[in-house]
């Protein structure tokens, strides 16, 4: 057999090798009471989560489970009533600090957690490099993840969420939220509460939002299309702002570019221009204040037809 055909076939061995590491599978599955007054905390090492708000007075937990036989045998599930609740964990058998970094790692696994609670159940959750998802609930949410996105969606309570590494989307959202990403976008549509936003490599878009807003980026542009004005402060390090208000909209201007031009669409009392990059003034006669401030692109302010 010539040399490069028997690297060939050593190499083809060890891919099916690894493929067959990887085939296997387990699932975990338990459901406890809720306790009234009680929330959902949740706790892992590995994989991704979903909540899911439903009638009933329990809490569903299912797993699901994939890789090399060593990976399976490391992961460890808990889930007990506690006095304050209910508690769900996944951890590494070792305790190692390194296994959420390696062997919890794609290549070698991969976990899938599904929750559903009660609608009025709060959730705490942390997650150390996974996706977390939360939909449908009447109740506030904590949630930390080291590395994967966060979706939220139809929620009627505060929420409390930041991501070292993925991206955040919110839909439907009733209640004040604090949201933090130090490396993705910011996307919310169709909220009714003060919002509180920042991220460090991402752009932010607000859609709908009926509340009091400060949001910020180091590193995207900013677009706004809001329905009125509760007080609204945009800033950016590394792209333009966009803001679409009603016609009818009434505020109080101060506009900063150090990168590009100030554009307003409104009619416009102006009490105070600095060139192309400072702007203060009125629009529909005033009200409360619009602060808006970019270093590194031009700002719009105009009217959502």
């Amino acid at each position: 057999m010539a040399p490069s055909t028997a690297r060939f076939m050593l190499i083809f061995a060890a891919l099916l090798g690894s493929s067959a590491a990887l085939a296997a599978q387990r699932t975990y599955d338990k459901t406890l009471q809720a306790p009234p007054g009680g929330q959902l905390s949740f706790d892992t090492a590995v994989g991704s989560v979903a909540v899911v708000g439903h009638d009933t007075q329990d809490v569903v937990i299912h797993a699901e489970l994939q890789g090399s036989e060593s990976f399976l045998n490391q992961i460890r599930i808990s889930a007990e009533q506690t006095p304050s609740g209910v508690s769900v964990s996944a951890q590494s058998a070792s305790g190692r600090g390194w296994f959420s970094g390696f062997l919890w790692s794609g290549s070698r696994g991969r976990a899938r957690f599904t929750i559903e609670v009660p609608r009025a159940y709060p959730v705490v959750l942390r997650t150390a490099g996974g996706s977390v998802r939360v939909n449908d609930l009447n109740a506030s949410i904590h949630a930390r993840t080291s590395g994967g996105s966060a979706t939220i969606q139809n929620i009627a309570g505060a929420v409390d969420l930041r991501t070292s590494g993925g991206g955040i989307e919110v839909e439907h959202l009733s209640g004040p939220a604090d949201l933090g990403s130090s490396g993705g976008s910011v996307d919310i549509k169709d909220s009714a509460g003060d919002l509180e936003l920042n991220t460090e490599g991402g752009s932010v878009r607000l859609q709908n939002d009926d509340g009091k807003i400060d949001a910020s980026t180091s590193g995207g542009s900013v677009l706004a299309e809001l329905q009125v004005n509760r007080g609204i402060s945009l800033r950016t390090s590394g792209g333009g702002i966009t803001l679409r208000l009603p016609p009818d909209a009434h505020g109080s201007i101060d506009a900063t570019s150090d990168g590009g031009g100030i554009a307003f669409d409104f009619p416009l009392s102006t009490t105070q221009i600095d060139g192309d990059s400072h702007l203060v003034g009125t629009i529909g006669g005033g009200g409360l204040p619009i602060s808006l401030q970019s270093s590194g692109g031009s700002i719009h302010v105009t009217p959502d037809r």
